[in-house]
């Protein structure tokens, strides 16, 4: 089922003035579900289960911000819909991250480079260069993709695997844009530093 109006309806109210948690918290769902097996904390459970109170508040808080290029930037990523995937073809890809409220109203990253990978029955995003990198497991979950993985910087030789640190533990869902089936979105929703609501924009190179 495409996210159109629930997306429809969180720029819509990213014009209004920001919501307080209070009154997004029993906003409940979204693109992906958390499989039985999926091992995850009871926190980050909560996080992908109101991952849309988390893009909500992030969208509101954004659309506040002075630039208008970044705020561009969100309203096209937005603007087509976007579809559930069950997975993500493997290859290379550029990747920015965009953090929605939070310390800063909105800030729009530089292109980088991510990876998917498959090793036997083990679907792998990584983002492979920048200051800040990550990497995870893509699992079907549901009718989407469960990303569960964590932070690593740039300086660290080996990546930190999701449960090393709980400061570090990220989880999301992919999604695709409903009209162009080379470009992704990762939501990290709730994330633990500076931001209320992380996206990952990805889109394949040929």
């Amino acid at each position: 089922m495409m996210l159109r109006k629930s997306l429809a309806a969180a720029i819509a109210l990213s014009v209004l003035a920001s919501p307080t948690l209070a009154s997004v918290e029993q906003i409940v769902g979204g693109p992906c579900t958390v499989p039985d097996d999926a091992g995850l904390t009871d926190r980050d459970v909560y996080r992908i289960e109101h991952l849309v109170s988390s893009r909500t508040g992030g969208l509101a808080e954004a659309m506040r911000a002075e630039s208008s290029a970044d705020r561009a930037a969100v309203s096209m990523l937005f603007q087509n819909g976007l579809y559930p995937v069950a997975a993500m073809p493997e290859g290379q890809y550029q990747c920015r991250t965009i953090k929605l409220g939070g310390i800063s109203e909105l800030v729009v990253y530089q292109w980088f480079a991510c990876e998917v990978t498959r090793a036997r029955d083990t679907l792998t995003l990584s983002k492979t260069t920048g200051s800040q990198r990550f990497e995870g497991t893509l699992v079907p979950a549901g009718s989407g993709l469960l990303y569960r993985g964590a932070l690593t910087y740039g300086y660290e030789t080996t990546p930190v695997a999701y449960g090393d640190d709980a400061k570090r533990d990220q989880v999301g869902c992919v999604t695709k844009d409903a009209e162009d089936g080379t470009h992704f979105v990762l939501e990290l929703p709730y994330p633990v530093f500076e931001s209320r609501h992380d996206v990952i924009e990805l889109v394949r190179k040929d």
